[in-house]
This record gives C-alpha cells, structure tokens and sequence, in this order.
C-alpha cells in the first residue's frame, strides 16, 4: 500500500491499522510529509531540554519564595545573620589562620579573579572583641531595620558589604586586607538613615537620622586614629550604599508611612499619591529576584570560600 493511498485523506489517517500496515520507509515520508518546521523545533532536543530548564527553574524560584516567606516568618533575619557570623567565628577556631586568608578582602587577591573576597569578608573576624562589637551592634540595629524594611529588604542591606568591599578595592592599598561584619552594620546603618530621609516628618524619623549621623561620625572619629586597624573605607563604602538603598526601599517597604507627607527636609505634610498596584507589584519582583541573587552570590562565594580554605589547610596553614 502507497503511503499516500493508505494515509491520503479523510479518517484513515487516524486508522491504526493503515498506520501499522506501512512499511519503513514509506512511514518516514508519511511522517516527513505532515511533520512541520514548527513541531520539528518544539520536538528537538535543545529545544525540549530548554523547556524543561525553564519549567524547573520556575518551579524552584516558586518553592523558595515559599520557604523564604516561611523562614522570615520563623525566624528573624536578623538574628539568623548574627548566628552566622558567630558560627562562622566558631569555624575560624577550628580552621585557623586558612579560614581569614581565605576569605579576608585582599585586593590583590580580588584582581586576579577571587571576586568571592568581596562577599566572604562579612562573616570573618579578627578578635572575640571584634565579633562581640558587631554582635551587639547588629542586635540592637538588626530588629529597627527589620522592622522598618521587611526581611527580603534587610537582606538585601546587610549584604551591601560589598560596597565597602568595592571602595576599599578602588581606594585601598593593594596589600590590604580586611574582615569584619561592621559593613554589613553601617550598610544597615546607611539604611536607616536613607529611611528617615525618604520619610522625613514622620514620627522618629528625624530621632534616627541624628542617631545615625552621632554613631557614624564617632566611628570614623575612631578608624582616623593611626594604628586603630578599622577599615574605614568599609564603613563608609557600606554605609553610601546602604543609604542609597535604603532611599529606594523606603516606599512600599513595612514601615513606610510617608504616603501623605511632604518630601525630605520638610516636616510639612504634602499630598503624595501612592504608586500604583503596576509600579508596586514590579517592585516586590525586583526585590525578590535580588533577593535570589542574593542568595545565589553567597552560595557560589562560599564554595569557593570553602575550597580555598581545604586547599590552604591541606598545604600546613593552620
């Protein structure tokens, strides 16, 4: 039977025997005569494989939002940061001096690719008192900037780190190394002020900037001294960049208030519409897909971390 006698028209296409009585080669020219450019794309391999790329990346983006929300709920981020800074302290007493070289900010280091010193620096310390100042510093800031900016926010504030870490690299002897969560905190600290300049005449905004204002100039006051060892360039790399977030997630964030009042400088009130459910839906997906980028730049920045550090041990540094 000819394929296009047997297959040709009407219901017989659909007939399973008339499909089972073609030979070979006359069902690959049946199939290569209905298959078109469009079903062969869909079929093909990179195809197909990208699809199901796709459909599980969504599906874990979905799952983690799910247990970020829950974790939030659960547990403060704040808190669980600081158990990670002091767990991460706990390490270096086991790992010795390969955990700080490992991960301390080493600009030259960082020039020759070991981008994850820009990360890592956030949970190494050099002293017990070291740890004990920024633990303190972050119990008593972590739950006001909680509070105000919700827990993806405060995530994304307390990882700006990094931009001390970045003007440190701009600014900072080549030889110079650096640990300490204290950026983290003057991120935290720069959010709070950026916070209180965005809702300007609300009720302890002005209270917070002053705060704010006494604590960074007395701790710049002390990183000035010759042979203080502070990294200054943290503080203040941290705390612009804090700042500057911290302006932009002020709207919309928990502890935004300011819809109706007046702009920064002025306690006046001033009709200010909120934005609208578009503006705001787009800014929760941008907070949350920097959130996951969050996460994901900890991840990677810890392996390396982490190889780094075997590597080190395994050649006798101790």
């Amino acid at each position: 039977m000819s394929a296009s006698g047997g297959i040709g028209g009407g219901d017989s296409s659909s007939d399973p025997e008339r499909w089972a009585s073609l030979s070979g080669s006359d069902l690959s020219r049946e199939l290569a005569r209905r298959s078109t450019l469009s079903s062969r794309v869909r079929t093909s391999a990179p195809v197909r494989f990208s699809l199901a790329a796709a459909a599980d990346g969504r599906q874990f983006l979905v799952s983690f939002a799910r247990f970020w929300t829950g974790l939030g709920a659960a547990v403060p981020v704040n808190r669980l940061m600081l158990a990670l800074i002091v767990a991460a302290y706990g390490l270096q007493g086991v790992c010795g001096r390969a955990m700080l070289y490992a991960g301390a900010r080493m600009n030259q280091a960082i020039l020759v690719g070991q981008w994850h010193r820009l990360i890592t620096p956030i949970w190494l310390h050099g002293s017990l008192m070291h740890l004990a100042s920024n633990s303190y510093s972050l119990w008593h800031l972590g739950p006001q900037a909680e509070a105000l900016f919700g827990a993806e926010r405060f995530l994304l504030l307390y990882n700006l780190r990094v931009g001390g870490n970045l003007l440190g690299l701009w600014m900072g002897a080549a030889r110079s190394m650096s640990v300490g969560a204290s950026g983290a905190v003057f991120g935290l600290m720069g959010g709070l002020a950026g916070h209180a300049l965005r809702t300007y005449g609300v009720a302890g905004a002005s209270q917070t900037l002053s705060s704010v204002s006494r604590i960074l100039l007395l701790n710049l006051f002390i990183g000035s001294r010759r042979g203080s060892g502070i990294d200054n360039l943290g503080h203040v790399g941290g705390f612009l960049a804090g700042g500057a977030l911290g302006v932009l997630l002020a709207r919309g964030s928990p502890g935004d208030r300011s819809a109706s009042r007046g702009p920064v400088w002025r306690d006046e009130p001033r009709d200010e519409p909120r934005a609208d459910s578009t503006s705001a839906a787009l800014g929760a997906v941008a907070v949350r897909a920097a959130t996951v980028a969050v996460w994901a730049a900890l991840a990677l920045s810890t392996r390396d971390f982490a190889a780094m550090t075997a590597n080190l041990r395994a050649r006798g540094l101790r």
